[in-house]
């Protein structure tokens, strides 16, 4: 696979690497791996919610008020 960096992005990617003291390749390769575990997290999250949406267990906007008006006065 080849990802393809504007020259600024490269220039960044090789400021930063000497700074850590890592190669380009190793920062690439966390950055990619940062945002594929995001990615992955977000989607879960979007699909429980999706479920509990067709299950009916949602709370109505007053709901959501209230609890977080019982948290701010308790917290």
């Amino acid at each position: 696979m080849t990802v393809h960096l504007t020259p600024a992005q490269e220039q960044r990617l090789e400021h930063l690497a000497a700074q850590t003291e890592q190669t380009p390749d190793e920062l690439a390769q966390q950055a990619v791996e940062n945002f594929l575990t995001y990615q992955e997290a977000f989607l879960a999250a979007v699909k429980e919610g999706d479920d509990d949406f067709a299950r009916g267990d949602v709370l109505e906007h007053e709901e959501v008020v209230a609890q977080i008006k019982e948290l701010l006065k308790n917290g």
